[in-house]
């Protein structure tokens, strides 16, 4: 009764057998399928190495918990922040962009930070269709497909992808704002350019340090291309104006109110005031300091091809120069050409100049040009009119790609979360969820986190809290107390003394280890 109930809603057919057939789609998405069926493949295959096992291996930290617990203050509404999370400078705030970019994936998941982590991994993982149909359209399909094989399973920017932090989704707006300049300057489509704008200021808001020199990047495109520019009607411009500057409204709105700290440490940090030891963020740069910066720039750019630098990357790096002076010498007017060189190398000449942050560039800063740096690998194979040397460049450089990268990839999807020093949600959720299920009604949790605040604990504790799997800890005193701490490799002496405390408290009645996060129940 039940089969024919639900029968009577199915689509008739004379087949016995009927089956679905890529024949029965609309003839424009059987007609894509067909042209871009290696595009989908690697695009499903990418998006398994980005999903796979996030529940047990997602880094869900200090940053993450914040993040975690201001998205469930905005579903709540109770807070809608106007200012977003910490830069690596003590008083530089980004935009609140990156809060409400991860709401929807809390949202729709009811709190689960592994759902939600998949949804900033499909935002990243959109950057593969695009340099893909970049390079088809602008360049060569071959060098195409290598590059998205290169971006799908690269150890480094699969696991950049799953960070699951605000620069994560920065590759696929570098990419539609390449687009979208190409769109301008090659098309003459101007009405384009206010989308620039607004993504460059979502950018900043994303990752300062790497959406900041987008800018002069488009400068240098702009004035290379400078006919073009004039050709631009004055209200495009206008609106270019307008829609960057609505982008910085909650900013300001915060500033206003709070008499611009981030600006004052903006401009402290530009003078040298702040985070530098030579007393200037800018200057003139000596031989050895030139070394060491470009030694930083091939460690971070070739370890995406070649994980641990090896003497095979001397060969990449070689090719890379090859293909190069080929793409300069013979394919200068492409725009697409130009434009990928000066994303790539403007900022990097730029960062020879600069001296704040201590003198130090972490390898996220480069994060917005990593898309360039897989664009004009992938090309320079393919740069040569001769056939049989474009083939034996791209064949020594997918070698090269697959020696290590699939290996290093794969012990990283396997691993055991169980790992003496290892924390990550796996081994996080069960901690909490063990307590969870030995606490009595009233208990007290103490939480040692190296080196700041629980975010991530008291995320997870309300997440289960709402689910009804846990009693929410008590704030008075209770017979039964759980201390729960992470192993603290950098700073043992603070552990140890934050053990004695709880000595103090109660005397230990078990101890459950959970890779490394320890439980310990205790008795007052």
């Amino acid at each position: 009764m039940v089969f024919r109930f639900i029968d009577s809603f199915m689509p008739k057919t004379n087949q016995k057998n009927p089956k679905i057939k890529l024949s029965n789609l609309p003839p424009k998405a059987l007609s894509f399928i067909k042209s871009h069926w290696p595009l989908l493949v690697i695009w499903l295959l990418a998006l398994f190495v980005r999903f796979y096992r996030q529940d047990q291996l997602l880094g869900f930290y200090y940053d993450q918990g914040r993040d975690a617990l201001m998205a469930r203050d905005i579903i709540k509404g109770i807070n809608f922040p106007a200012i977003g999370p910490t830069t690596g400078i003590q008083g530089l705030y980004l935009g609140p962009f990156w809060y409400y970019l991860i709401t929807p994936g809390y949202f729709f998941s009811k709190g689960n930070p592994a759902i939600a982590a998949y949804f900033i991994s499909f935002i990243e993982s959109l950057s593969i269709p695009l340099i893909y149909f970049l390079i088809r359209k602008y360049f060569h399909k071959s060098s195409a497909l290598l590059a998205i094989i290169f971006w799908s399973f690269s150890n480094y920017l699969v696991r950049s992808s799953r960070w699951f932090s605000n620069p994560s989704p920065i590759p696929t707006f570098a990419l539609l704002i390449i687009y979208l300049t190409l769109e301008v300057f090659q098309n003459h489509r101007y009405y384009k350019l206010y989308l620039i704008s607004l993504l460059l200021g979502l950018s900043l808001q994303l990752e300062a340090a790497s959406a900041i020199f987008f800018i002069p990047s488009l400068l240098v495109f702009s004035l290379i291309n400078f006919n073009t520019l004039k050709k631009i009607p004055l209200k495009q411009y206008l609106f270019s104006i307008l829609s960057f500057f609505a982008t910085l409204l909650p900013q300001l709105a915060f500033e206003i109110k709070n008499s611009f700290p981030v600006t004052k440490t903006f401009f402290a940090f530009l003078s040298g005031s702040v985070n530098t030891t030579s007393g200037k963020s800018w200057g003139l740069p000596n031989f050895v300091f030139i070394q060491d910066r470009i030694k930083f720039y091939y460690q971070v750019f070739f370890t995406k091809l070649d994980t641990n630098l090896t003497p095979f990357s001397l060969v990449l790096l070689a090719i890379f120069i090859l293909g190069i002076i080929i793409l300069i010498t013979r394919h200068r007017h492409n725009l697409f050409v130009q434009l990928s060189l000066v994303w790539l190398f403007a900022p990097l000449l730029i960062l020879l100049f600069f001296q704040g942050n201590y003198g130090t560039l972490y390898d996220y800063y480069l994060t917005g040009f990593f898309p360039a740096f897989i664009i004009v690998i992938s090309s320079s194979l393919y740069a040569s009119q001769k056939l049989y040397l474009n083939l034996l460049l791209s064949l020594s450089t997918l070698f090269i790609f697959s020696n290590g990268n699939f290996i290093h990839l794969n012990n990283y999807l396997i691993a055991n979360p169980d790992g003496p020093t290892h924390v990550s949600l796996g081994n996080q959720s069960q901690a909490l969820k063990y307590i969870c299920q030995k606490a009595p009604r009233d208990y007290n949790l103490n939480i040692y986190v190296p080196p700041i605040t629980p975010h991530t604990y008291n995320y997870l504790m309300n997440w289960y809290q709402d689910q009804g799997i846990c009693h929410p800890p008590s704030t008075q005193d209770q017979k039964i107390v759980f201390s729960l701490y992470e192993v603290d490799l950098n700073n043992p002496s603070a552990l140890d003394n934050w053990l004695k405390s709880q000595d103090a408290v109660g005397k230990i009645d078990s101890i459950t280890e959970f890779g490394g996060i320890v439980v310990q129940q205790r008795v007052r």
